[in-house]
């Protein structure tokens, strides 16, 4: 295949869940697929400064990833199909957040009157509210959030920064950056992760690039997918990709990191836990009541696993409704 098409993935921050795309990019298989793919973190700026538009205007077929988060969000800003965000494969089976608390704050109940810091438009805050109200926490009454979205130097530092100097009670962050929090003195709470299996990572792209350009999302899934593979079992081939992808955190803090989440990693074929992530994201967001299959397109996981000698299973629940 050779296509002369621009690939731009983004992000806003700099996640572990990111290692298995980071070592597709590296081992070539993103151009092993034909596809020339730019990775370009967009981080510490404002949503309605975003830099997407002007990519698409230039020609560039644009993929966001993580893609947990963002096809609610496009729901709940009412995006249209060039612009909206539908998951097309997810590779952890876990949300990445974990609480970290100030020594002062034992668990989650004795947040209640704290300051904590999360994306208020990404997954930080919704695992996080996940946990409060199964703590019997109201996460809107219950205490303050300081909303780290769209600040410098990226969202996940901004949170780090508060906690460090005492802004903050308690921070919610994928790794490594919880794992930073806790070398600041604070520690572990109980988090989203341990309560049930959800779909998180992967990528995510519009409605309109699934219709038109069916070659390249199954590309871009493929190619994830034996990223995924690799990511997985070698360790430090994937910390050395960590590392040229993440310049702000130390090998022995990518390898804490990794011990942490690798083992989630792989394609999420778990209809119950769409569904879950579906349910949670709706009650929260309060989003107008749709099917799975709104926010999540398995055409071409089923097809890419397949090509790939990766089926083992699959859940008939998965397949699209014509």
């Amino acid at each position: 295949m050779d296509s002369k098409e621009k690939i731009v993935v983004f992000g806003p921050a700099l996640p572990l869940n990111l290692a298995p795309m980071w070592v597709a990019h590296d081992k070539g298989f993103f151009k092993d697929e034909g596809l020339d793919v730019d990775l370009r973190p967009v981080q510490g700026i404002p949503d309605s400064q975003h830099p997407r538009h002007q990519w698409r205007k230039d020609g560039a077929i644009i993929f966001q990833s993580p893609g947990g988060s963002p096809p609610f969000r496009s729901v709940l800003e009412n995006r249209d199909h060039i612009d909206g965000e539908v998951n097309v494969v997810s590779i952890a089976n876990r949300t990445a957040h974990v609480f970290v608390a100030k020594p002062y704050v034992k668990d989650i109940p004795d947040l209640k009157g704290r300051k904590i810091a999360g994306d208020l438009k990404g997954g930080s805050s919704m695992d996080a509210k996940v946990v409060l109200r199964h703590y019997g926490l109201d996460p809107e009454k219950d205490l303050t959030w300081i909303d780290s979205r769209g600040k410098p130097p990226n969202t996940e530092r901004y949170r780090l920064a508060l906690f460090d100097k005492g802004e903050v009670d308690a921070v919610c962050c994928d790794p490594p950056h919880w794992n930073i929090a806790v070398q600041m003195g604070g520690h572990a709470l109980t988090s989203c992760r341990d309560l049930f299996a959800i779909p998180e990572a992967g990528f995510s792209t519009s409605p309109a690039v699934i219709a038109e350009k069916p070659f390249v999302v199954k590309g871009m899934v493929r190619a994830i997918l034996r990223g995924t593979a690799i990511a997985r079992v070698s360790k430090e081939e994937t910390l050395d990709s960590i590392l040229r992808h993440n310049h702000y955190i130390t090998r022995e803090l990518a390898s804490l990191a990794y011990d942490d989440v690798h083992k989630e990693w792989g394609p999420v074929l778990d209809f119950e836990a769409y569904q879950r992530k579906v349910d949670i994201y709706a009650i929260e967001w309060k989003l107008p009541k749709k099917p799975v299959s709104d926010y999540y397109n398995f055409k071409y996981l089923k097809e890419a696993l397949d090509e790939l000698g990766m089926l083992r299973a699959w859940d008939p629940r998965m397949d699209l409704k014509e």
